[in-house]
């Protein structure tokens, strides 16, 4: 993607049908926080329209009505999007710079179940709300225990039972140790993803604690743990149509499992790269990587090269974000890239009106 005045990312991005779909576009600027909300309607003749918020968004989902969008931000900001109009609701106390926070932290996740909303974050920090009634607190806290801070929920997930699968990572109370600039691993290009990874490497390393990975079935009204290693770094969670559950992460972690909880370790032939997402598509798994897409048998993970719209965008390399399936097709969204269609054969570029891309937006001209 190619801007104007700033250098947007594609931050999260989310798919309702092959010709519905929205995308988040926003800098890591975080004394400067700012989104932009872009939709795209292929049943209007012009299908495009964006919206800007003053903070940094972190989450998109489609709710039952078609027509209605709903995005979250870090500081518990909940935009309702319907028709191009925006309504607007705060969760009491969460966030970090919000002037009601109360020291939970960050959230990081929305999910949906019929008309209940469902908010993740740091600090425990599960919130409710059913249809534009208030938000309820179902936990926070922000005191931890045994020389770990509180864990942090991340990706959560809804199964096909109605249940929710969250992820959830417990770190040393100690601070961090060294610079993030100073990591051996460090380069100016690396992807949010993997920026965190080095971020919780230094963490552990700066505490006589290790990093503590944990995975959480969710009722809507209790957490149940789940039995996986602790030693793991997930970074998502994805139930196929089977009803397998896969985790993804790390050292590429694959992580097969079922609604009963039990999770066995899947070896493969192929790199070990960290797996940020996974669908189901054409009869296999798809996975993410930091720079490249692969098709995982069971065995063999074999890359897949997405063809991209702009060979002068990081020099021809894909920086994946996520993946997801719809209606027979499959959505990539890449940080750099954009948005592209893939049917297992033709990488179809959403091509993107400039006016969309600019920092300041004055309307399609």
């Amino acid at each position: 993607m190619r801007a104007k005045g700033w250098s947007p990312r594609l931050l999260v991005g989310t798919a309702l049908s092959k010709d519905q779909f929205s995308f988040v576009l926003g800098e890591l600027e975080y004394d400067d926080p700012f989104s932009a909300i872009i939709t795209y309607d292929g049943n209007f003749p012009q299908p495009w329209s964006r919206i800007d918020v003053q903070r940094e968004v972190v989450d998109l989902l489609y709710a039952d009505e078609k027509d209605v969008l709903l995005a979250l931000s870090n500081e518990g900001d909940v935009y309702t999007i319907r028709g191009g109009q925006v309504d607007w609701s705060k969760i009491p106390g969460a966030g970090v710079l919000s002037d009601d926070a109360e020291g939970y932290g960050a959230t990081h996740t929305l999910l949906r179940r019929g008309e209940t909303s469902f908010v993740f974050g740091a600090g425990r920090q599960i919130y409710e709300r059913t249809g534009e009634a208030a938000w309820n607190v179902i936990s926070a806290d922000k005191s931890g225990s045994d020389g770990y801070q509180p864990e942090s929920f991340g990706d959560a997930i809804l199964l096909g039972d109605g249940d929710m699968l969250i992820e959830a990572v417990s770190l040393p109370a100690q601070p961090r140790a060294g610079n993030l600039l100073d990591h051996p691993d460090y380069r100016p290009d690396l992807t949010p993803e993997r920026l965190v990874d080095l971020m919780d490497q230094m963490n552990a390393a700066g505490s006589g604690g290790p990093r503590r990975q944990f995975v959480y079935r969710f009722d809507g009204r209790t957490l149940d743990r789940v039995d996986v290693p602790e030693d793991i770094v997930i970074r998502d969670l994805y139930q196929d149509p089977n009803k397998n559950i896969w985790i993804v992460g790390v050292d590429g972690l694959i992580l097969k499992g079922n609604t009963g909880g039990n999770f066995d370790r899947v070896d493969f032939h192929g790199d070990r790269e960290t797996l940020i997402s996974a669908v189901w598509f054409s009869d296999k798994l798809i996975v993410a990587s930091d720079y490249s897409l692969h098709g995982f048998d069971g065995h063999i993970m074999t890359r897949i090269k997405p063809v991209l719209n702009d060979p002068f965008i990081n020099r021809n390399t894909p920086t994946p974000n996520g993946l997801q399936v719809v209606d027979g097709i499959m959505f990539y969204f890449d940080y750099k890239h954009g948005v592209c269609r893939w049917d297992g054969e033709i990488w179809d570029w959403i091509d993107i009106p400039e006016a969309l891309l600019e920092r300041k937006f004055e309307g399609l001209r």
